[in-house]
């Protein structure tokens, strides 16, 4: 859905604290409330700190990690005290058990268990040998409120494709594994210049990862993250400055994936500098995708393969060097749906840079893509698109076809005025205008603060057809009025009543 204006001032907290050490950037998590969690303790549960000694594993006597792990069941819960953990064999911590591990504990006595990840770091450092944490086998354990830096898997193997083995998953490697990652942070983690998954590597996994942050990890494919089949959910992460040549943010392969209310911000790649898609059916919803940078693609590369779904966006001023400012879609009929893409630049294809597919796009706004070539999507090497109610508006050249490429549009509005562009469609392909052709004022709220909503008056109300959308980017019914609402957002009235003042 579209972000609040308070929802972007924390992810640009985020982004200022990019210089900060590991324990003042957790600390802002903190801030923006992330962590908190009390807990109590009970029969298996397990209480770790570094240098701890014995095998009681108590609160009040707390063990070494490695006895933890090696004494618990299925279904226990490790306690890890505040304190880096470093390791000697392959990884920090190798998980074979559906268990539970919690950061954050205050290692004292006190009861009820106190459990303060702010407060109380836990941190998995890989020391930049080994990896962070290793999991393999159908096992379903839960990591929440750890820190894990500065891993490294090169010349640990992890994924073999065809008959080449790649190192993969430097922070966190996960095979098979339906694990859940909660309220971590994967900080400086590496696969290695030919590796994959720099921060973490899901494969074959119905992993769940969920309000984390994943920053500057290097990879190959996949800086942050990489998963490759099954469906995992990657959910209300921040993916920042992590680089990669496919995949910068994120790289999903033959998957069937849920990547929903995330963070993408100063990633980079050679293709997809936030997110990659290669022969992938996921679903990319209610993503901000902002400042992100590439060769092709820099805010989304959909490449080959099964068809995916992009719906409900925020993609803005994301600079590609090559094509596709925005999205760059080769050769997926992806289906393209509630976007908003503005700001973005591209020596060819600022907004939207289509080749070789065919996409279909379904109510999406585009707005001042005027970067590089300043074309709002560029359709060509025999790519076949269909644009239905989208706002095209502020561009050099509103649509562009090139020869043996045919572009069929109906419900578009184009800009007037300051919105105008240049020129509304140019290239010598084929493009189909339909019947519902709208100029006008767009009336967009606050596009100065990246707040593309229409407003009243505007020249998209109830001037689209009917499309087989239900509802907007924001998830409001549509239409509200008598037809539906050319772009991303079907306007809505807000009614607000007086303030009542009782004496």
């Amino acid at each position: 859905m579209m972000k609040s204006l308070n929802f972007l001032r924390k992810t640009e907290l985020l982004s200022a604290a990019l210089t900060m050490t590991t324990v003042a950037l957790v600390g802002l998590l903190f801030l923006l409330g992330w962590f908190a969690s009390p807990a109590s303790a009970g029969p298996g549960v397990l209480f770790v700190k570094p240098g701890g000694t014995g095998t009681e594993c108590s609160q009040a006597n707390p063990c070494d990690l490695q006895i933890a792990l090696a004494q618990a069941n299925d279904g226990d819960a490790v306690y890890l005290a505040q304190g880096v953990y470093t390791g000697s064999s392959a990884a920090v911590i190798t998980v074979t058990k559906s268990i539970t591990l919690y950061g954050g504990w205050d290692g004292t006595t006190a009861t009820p268990v106190v459990r303060d990840p702010q407060a109380y770091q836990t941190v998995l450092d890989g020391e930049g040998v080994r990896r962070g944490i290793y999991i393999s086998g159908t096992l379903s354990p839960v990591l929440d409120g750890l820190i894990v830096s500065d891993g490294n898997a090169t010349g640990l193997g992890g994924y073999k494709s065809v008959a080449t083995t790649y190192d993969a998953g430097g922070g966190i490697y996960v095979h098979k594994a339906s694990v859940v990652i909660s309220n971590c942070v994967i900080i400086n983690s590496t696969a290695g210049a030919n590796g994959t998954g720099g921060g973490v590597f899901l494969w074959s996994s119905n992993a769940r990862v969920e309000n984390s942050l994943i920053i500057s990890n290097t990879a190959a494919w996949g800086g942050g993250m990489r998963a490759i089949s099954a469906a995992p959910l990657i959910r209300d992460n921040r993916f920042l400055s992590n680089t990669a040549s496919f995949g910068g943010g994120l790289f999903l392969m033959w998957s069937y994936s849920t990547v929903e209310g995330n963070v993408f911000r100063n990633n980079q790649a050679t293709n997809g500098g936030a997110l990659y898609l290669s022969g992938d059916s996921s679903t990319v919803l209610g993503n901000l995708i902002e400042d992100n940078q590439g060769g092709y693609g820099a805010g989304l590369g959909v490449a080959s393969g099964l068809q995916a779904v992009i719906s409900g966006n925020l993609i803005l001023s994301n600079t590609a060097v090559y094509e596709g400012g925005g999205i760059r879609i080769t050769y997926n009929d992806a289906e393209v749906q509630n976007n908003v893409l503005a700001h973005n630049g591209a020596d060819e294809g600022a907004g939207i840079y289509i080749t070789g597919a065919s996409p279909r796009l379904r109510h999406n706004t585009l707005a001042q893509n005027t970067g590089g070539d300043g074309i709002g999507i560029l359709v060509e090497a025999n790519a076949q698109a269909a644009l239905t109610n989208t706002i095209l508006v502020s561009h050099t050249v509103g649509i562009s076809v090139t020869t043996g490429s045919t572009a069929t549009l109906e419900g578009i509005l184009w800009g007037t005025g300051a919105w105008a562009n240049g020129a509304d469609w140019g290239g010598d392909g084929a493009i189909i205008t339909g019947t519902v052709n709208v100029r006008g004022d767009p009336k967009f709220v606050d596009p100065a603060n990246g707040d593309y909503h229409i407003g009243s008056g505007s020249a998209a109300i109830n001037a689209g057809v009917e499309a087989g959308l239900a509802t907007d980017i924001d998830g409001d019914p549509r239409p509200t009025g008598t037809a539906p609402d050319i772009g991303a957002d079907e306007f809505v009235a807000r009614v607000y009543l007086p303030l009542v003042v009782r004496e």
